[in-house]
């Protein structure tokens, strides 16, 4: 799954190159809510194995923190072999309580010079300890500055001196007076993108690591701490496993987006497919493609009309390596006008084959001409052929190149016929062209694509809002795509 791969893969791609050179300090800052703590706990996660962790919280209790994140029981454990007796620290009844490795420390009503000592006694009889300060500048912003800094070097002399590691948390960005003590420096804040809100997290500084990217985009779903990646990946050419659709529905091929959508597409609706500028077409290409597999492998009929000059080795070989010879029987493809049809279909029929070893039909790929009038007879004729199979079609159209005033008329009609025969028309557009705004006010679903920071993000506009980072999946053997939703 994305998520795991990209929770502890990219955390520790980014974090351990850092953490393997014995580093003392790093400051988290943020405003509240943008997930100072996770992303804490998930790093004192990464190296639990190498140090003893102390989580020491000055504004929330370890019963609340555990409402809030039930995993982090898994690395701090009241119960643990190795224990401290600290004579500061009593329980409600006045005896002592032992504090031990993985322990919480409750500080919400302490002072500076309690948490120093405690600090100070955990880093020296703790050999390697990892100690999270939630936050610092809680207790910190009442001492005088000269005081502060004083207390901030005497923590960081005193983990230096004894393996430690000190994570300081701030809400207060703009005061705390550690960015220039510490190590690595994080900032994690909420940015608009394309009419919504992304968590991004920035690299402030990193001492003695490369950094190859300092922003990225993350998400807090399921209480974790996830940064998110969008990677480039091949497929082995194994059989696309198709998803059952439920009565009424036609499925998108991936049930992660059938979810979001309720269920998948419903039967007679247009989708929209706005991709922006910023956006590998591959990516466009795969969700459409998944699609169609689903649709042809499911003993359904699929037409695909590709986009102006659109290559159809791009569009083909993300579907026909992935069926069967007899999965194509219910697959129109028509090219587009301008492309050298002669030379593309040569080189689809030389280098494509079924999962079955079989060629393509030549009569499954058709040529579009420059006259409207003839092509839309065409597939007109070729839609009643395949409305012969008496099942739900999926069509699907690149007008990525169009302008809306050249198939107005068309678009219109086969809206029209589309929804009278319980079949789905996905129209793939360019973000912010004249096509997309006036397609949108057909679409019965509106998605939309583009990426920021790293991240291809796919926004669910229609029928309601929903928002996710798409990541390609090379856990199957056929084009598949991971949907984590961003939160």
């Amino acid at each position: 799954m994305m998520e795991l791969r990209s929770r502890w893969g990219k955390l520790e791609e980014v974090f351990k190159p850092f953490m393997d050179k014995n580093q003392i300090a790093l400051l988290i800052r943020g405003l509240p809510g943008t997930g100072k703590t996770t992303l804490a706990l998930e790093l004192m996660n990464l190296v639990k194995d190498k140090y003893n962790c102390i989580y020491v919280s000055t504004r929330v209790s370890f019963n609340k923190l555990k409402q809030q994140i039930p995993w982090v029981e898994d690395i701090l454990n009241d119960y643990t072999v190795l224990q401290l007796i600290n004579d500061n620290i009593r329980d409600k009844n006045g005896h002592d309580n032992p504090i031990g490795k993985g322990d919480s420390i409750d500080l919400r009503l302490s002072t500076a010079d309690n948490l120093l000592n405690i600090v100070i006694d955990r880093l020296v009889n703790y050999k390697r300890a990892f100690i999270v300060l939630d936050s610092w500048d809680s207790l910190a912003k009442e001492i005088p500055l000269d005081e502060r800094m004083k207390i901030e070097k005497t923590m960081l002399t005193i983990a230096d001196a004894n393996d430690g590691m000190l994570v300081f948390i701030s809400e207060e960005p703009e005061k705390n007076t550690l960015a220039y003590l510490v190590d690595c420096v994080i900032t994690l804040t909420s940015e608009a993108s394309n009419g919504v809100w992304l968590r991004k997290m920035q690299i402030d500084k990193m001492r003695g690591a490369a950094i190859s990217r300092n922003r990225m985009v993350y998400t807090l779903h399921n209480g974790h701490f996830t940064i998110t990646e969008s990677k480039h990946t091949t497929y082995k050419g194994g059989l696309f496993n198709p998803i059952a659709s439920k009565q009424g529905y036609t499925s998108t091929g991936n049930k992660q987006l059938d979810d979001a959508l309720g269920y998948g597409i419903r039967d007679g609706s247009v989708v929209m497919l706005e991709v922006d500028s910023s956006i590998n077409m591959n990516y466009a290409r795969i969700i459409v493609a998944d699609a169609v597999l689903n649709n042809i492998r499911s003993n359904k009929p699929a037409m695909v009309l590709c986009g102006y000059d659109e290559p159809l080795i791009k569009v083909l070989s993300k579907i026909v390596p992935y069926c069967l010879s007899f999965d194509l029987s219910r697959l129109m493809v028509f090219a587009s006008p301008s492309s050298n049809y002669e030379e593309e279909f040569k080189r689809v029929m030389n280098e494509l084959y079924t999962y079955d070893k079989q060629c393509i039909m030549e009569d499954m790929i058709m040529a579009l001409g420059c006259d409207k009038t003839e092509n839309m007879a065409l597939l007109v004729d070729s839609y009643i052929k395949l409305k012969d199979y008496g099942k739900s079609m999926i069509v699907v159209a690149n007008l990525v190149w169009n302008r809306f005033e050249e198939i107005r008329n068309q678009l219109l009609y086969s809206t029209k016929v589309i929804r009278n025969n319980d079949d789905v028309l996905i129209l793939t557009v360019k973000a912010d062209s004249d096509t997309a705004s006036n397609v949108a006010m057909l679409a019965d679903v509106h998605i939309k694509l583009w990426e920021d920071d790293g991240t291809h993000i796919l926004g669910i506009k229609k029928p309601f809002e929903r928002l996710y980072a798409m990541s390609l999946d090379d856990a199957n053997s056929y084009p598949s795509y991971n949907l984590l939703p961003l939160l």
